[in-house]
């Protein structure tokens, strides 16, 4: 018979019913993936593999980076498994849990501020490139899904405008951290705001780590957006420029809904005063997952039912770029027959094992020289 996450976490730490100390907490890794999580399980010490003994997490393993304990864990991918996962992990290791660091990669807008001029709907001139290996160390996320409404509002507001990139019509404004105001949702978490020192701990050991560069198939999809000239070395961006990640089960594809989650998370941003209040979406980068909504969610919780604080953090790679490349006029490009591909083509065209190898690691490596600088 199998024994309970719950009972076998008390094998990593000595379990008690007093408040931990600091050097009786654990550190919680998440990743979606089998593969996210693998940089983490090469470097930990001591592994104890208790995956056969959770019911919603796919993997679960202890042990320690260092002299740190950790506990690395494969969500599975989605919200749906991502949320009743970090529940079990917070049932099972309780107040012992110190801080969560979500790292794996991740869909992100091709360039800061977008490819396309808001005013216009027309390619910028001078785009600032996004490379994908580019790292982005946020604090917040939002729920893409719960405000898209209707995609017939959307044609309508564009073909009105004569902007082709205009995301107007079918969009719920930001009301709350709840969904107040969107009838029937009001007890929805709509959005999480993490407190910044973890992050913050985590750009400064960024700071120690240069990152992979893009090659192979990966580098042939940086060059179908940008030339040589623009290439560079990858980044990590900051969550004043980057925010967080904007959450959805729904695989978005299009320079549109590119522009809707910048201007979400510049909202954000806004609000949030981790930056300026002039922030825009001219000034942002949309980092596209599908797990963020949910388990931070359940942190934010279950911290504020414990009266405790957990630590949150995301790390997301570029591993494929969010829209397809565009012509002069924001119009998505041909390929080389004259065909313009779906999204769904788009996405097969540009996301590659080589693109999600680069990600993995180097959000991985951010994230592993954090416990290395403890």
């Amino acid at each position: 018979m199998r024994t309970p996450l719950a009972v076998l976490a008390c094998s990593l730490l000595a379990c008690s019913s007093a408040a931990p100390s600091p050097a009786g907490q654990v550190s919680v890794i998440l990743s979606a993936l089998a593969g996210e999580s693998q940089p983490f399980l090469r470097a930990l010490g001591g592994r104890v593999d208790r995956s056969a003994d959770s019911v919603y997490c796919s993997g679960v393993v202890e042990g320690a980076l260092g002299r740190h304990p950790v506990v690395v864990v494969t969500t599975g991918t989605g919200g749906d498994n991502a949320g009743p996962c970090m529940q079990e992990i917070l049932h099972g290791y309780g107040n012992r849990v110190r801080e969560v660091i979500w790292s794996g990669i991740a869909g992100l807008s091709p360039a800061i501020g977008g490819l396309v001029d808001p005013s216009t709907g027309a390619l910028r001139p001078d785009p600032r490139p996004v490379i994908l290996g580019d790292v982005c160390v946020g604090v917040m996320t939002w729920s893409y899904d719960l405000h898209f409404s209707s995609v017939d509002d959307w044609r309508v507001a564009a073909e009105a405008s004569g902007n082709l990139n205009d995301p107007r019509g079918g969009w719920w404004e930001m009301k709350s951290t709840s969904a107040s105001g969107v009838v029937g949702f009001e007890n929805v978490q709509q959005y999480v705001l993490a407190d910044r020192a973890l992050a913050d701990e985590i750009l400064a050991a960024a700071a120690a780590v240069r990152l992979a560069r893009p090659t192979g198939r990966t580098l042939d999809e940086v060059k179908r957006f940008f030339s040589d000239a623009q290439i560079r070395e990858p980044r990590v961006f900051d969550y004043r420029v980057c925010g967080g990640e904007v959450a959805a089960n729904e695989f978005f594809h299009s320079a549109v809904q590119d522009r809707l989650a910048r201007q979400y998370i510049a909202s954000l941003i806004r609000s949030s005063g981790f930056a300026g209040s002039l922030v825009t979406e001219n000034e942002v980068i949309a980092v596209a997952g599908m797990e963020g909504a949910s388990w931070m969610s359940v942190v934010a919780r279950w911290a504020s039912k414990k009266g405790t604080r957990i630590g949150m953090a995301l790390v997301r790679a570029g591993s494929n770029y969010d829209h397809q490349p565009l012509l002069p006029n924001g119009r998505p490009a041909p390929d080389a027959t004259g065909h313009v591909p779906t999204a769904m083509e788009d996405i097969l065209i540009g996301f590659s094992d080589d693109g999600s190898v680069l990600a993995v690691e180097n959000a991985a490596a951010v994230v592993l020289m954090t416990f290395a600088r403890r």
